[in-house]
């Protein structure tokens, strides 16, 4: 796997690690946001990969999936992909220039929840065409 991959999924596992101790203090809210959009742009950036499709340097999750839909990769979730673009976006500028980010740990886990359901996707896609 890409190191871009391997990025997305270390990053998921910090984000999960951070809501953990939301609890005790709301500061991780914030790294749990920051993580998790950047786990999500990594996973797409290593999907964009590839399929060979270029892409700009950018942040933006709504860039992102107009990318994926030019190459033939879905996953249950993309409909709530898609609509949580923007705010999955805003995580990282919000979380990382000290505006903090005001969500819940609930949308958060939804996201956690599409990530999963692309990363299945992509770890099957990858699988059917070692097999071939």
């Amino acid at each position: 796997m890409s190191t871009m991959y391997s990025r997305s999924v270390a990053m998921l596992r910090q984000a999960k690690n951070a809501l953990l101790s939301v609890s005790e203090d709301e500061a991780f809210l914030d790294v749990a946001c920051f993580e998790t959009q950047q786990a999500v742009e990594f996973l797409m950036k290593a999907i964009l990969l590839e399929n060979g499709v270029p892409y700009d340097k950018s942040h933006d999750i709504r860039y992102l999936v107009a990318l994926l839909d030019e190459i033939p990769f879905t996953f249950e979730k993309k409909d709530s992909l898609e609509l949580l673009a923007s705010t999955i976006t805003d995580w990282e500028e919000s979380s990382r220039y000290g505006k903090g980010v005001r969500t819940t740990v609930q949308t958060i886990q939804r996201v956690h929840n599409i990530y999963e359901s692309m990363n299945t996707a992509f770890l099957q896609t990858q699988e059917k065409n070692n097999e071939e």
